[in-house]
Formats: structure tokens, sequence, C-alpha cells
């Protein structure tokens, strides 16, 4: 190989080297940006999320599985049962943008204003103080100092609330996006009118019925959100009898 040869080998190399490195370091800061989450918000929670991307989907706003017969054995008898009180319309303007982190899934536009928030979670609390021989209102398992719904601890909890250990429904505090368990045929209307998105290891470390709801804009969008936060709930409590929706309690 002549001088010339390699030194255009090497410059070749140098750049390709010099272009993944500012592509990573871009990943890296944008994933630090998200703040404390479930994972390690540092260099070693990045790494942990990039190796679970080789078992993580991306068709996460299409509805799946697509037999949901085939399923119904690990996301229980209810799972094609529909528990919204109101059929979903479609959501109106596009989707937030939500970057393709294995975890964590957030969105980066269109978040909730914290009078929004402080509205999910209050609605939380009344719901939790409805029902609280079946659900607790306590620290998120799955996303560190984070209230969460839950089914109580001294119930036993159904096969498909074991990958989240009973956890039904938290609210993400930067975004306002919210992660709950929906039947199958709930999380579908949500993917088809376009209210969320799977997570992208449902089907895998997760339900399929693990689905991230985009946060509420205005008060429509929050008499929504409501309802799908109920019907979660009433799909995860479905074997200990259906819970009291608090609305108008709020």
């Amino acid at each position: 190989m002549s001088s010339t040869v390699t030194t255009y080998v090497v410059a070749a190399a140098t750049v390709a080297c010099t272009t993944l490195f500012i592509i990573a370091y871009r990943d890296y800061r944008a994933y630090i940006a998200f703040g404390p989450h479930g994972l390690p918000d540092n260099f070693s929670g990045w790494c942990k999320q990039l190796k679970m991307s080789r078992m993580a989907r991306k068709d996460t706003t299409v509805p799946a599985p697509y037999d949901l017969q085939v399923v119904t054995t690990t996301a229980g008898p209810n799972a094609t049962k529909c528990y919204l009180s109101n059929p979903l319309e479609v959501r109106p303007g596009p989707r937030p943008q939500v970057p393709g982190f294995t975890a964590p899934q957030r969105q980066v536009t269109a978040t909730a204003t914290a009078e929004m928030k402080h509205q999910m979670n209050t609605y939380l609390r009344s719901l939790t103080e409805a029902n609280k021989g079946i659900i607790q209102f306590e620290l998120s398992v799955l996303e560190g100092p984070v209230p969460a719904v839950q089914l109580k601890k001294c119930l036993d909890r159904p096969p498909y609330l074991n990958p989240t250990r009973g956890e039904m429904v938290h609210v993400h505090p930067p975004d306002g996006s919210t992660h709950l368990v929906l039947s199958l045929a709930d999380s579908k209307a949500v993917i088809e009118k376009g209210w969320g998105q799977r997570h992208r290891l449902s089907g895998g470390l997760l339900g399929w019925g693990y689905t991230l709801i985009y946060a509420p804009r205005t008060q429509a969008d929050f008499e929504t959100w409501k309802d799908l936060i109920c019907a979660a709930v009433n799909y995860c409590c479905a074997e200990f009898g259906g819970v009291e929706n608090p609305l108008g309690k709020e």
C-alpha cells in the first residue's frame, strides 16, 4: 500500500471516528438532560440503555401485538376488554417528539405546565384515597422518587403486573407524560387515536400494555387523561372488583 493510500485510509478512519464520537456525545448529553429517572443519569446509565436497545422495539406507534388472542395468557383474562368510559376521539395536532432512548421515555415538545402536573397528581391522590383498600400512592419502583399508583402490597398481584412490580401509573415530573398499564384493547385505541405510544421494551421486559400517554395540553386533554387513568386502574384491579372514579372531586 502506497503512502498516499495509507494517508487516505487514516484520514477516512479519523473522520469516521470523529463523526461517531460527536454523535455519541450529543446522544449522551441529550440523555443526561432528562435528569433523574429510573436509570442512573450518568454515563453508566446511558451505556445500560444502549445495551437494552438490542431487545427493544422501534414500532412504538404501531398497535401491537397483532393478534390480541395470542398474548392473553400473559396479559390476563381481561386483556381484550375496553375499560374506557367514552370512545377515544382522535387527538388534535401532531404527536409530540419522543427521543428514541430505550429508557427513559419522555416527550420533549408539547410538555405539560406546572399547573397541569399539579392537577394530575392531585387526581391520582384522590383516586387512591377513594380506593385505598385496593391501591396505594407510594414512590415508584420504576422511576425512583416519583409518586405512583400501585396495587396494595398486601394483595396478591396478578402475573401481568409482575413486570412493573405491581405499579400501574406514574407521571413524569419533567414533561407530564404518563406511563401506565392498559388492557391491550385500550392500548390499541390510544395508539391508533394518537394519545400515546408503547414503551420500546413492551412485549419483552415489559407487558404489551405498558403505554406512554402524552402530557395533557388543555382541560379537554386532562379529561381524556383521567379516563385513561381509570381505565388502567380498572384493568389492573379487575380481579379485585371495580374502582371508584372520583371525577369532579379533585
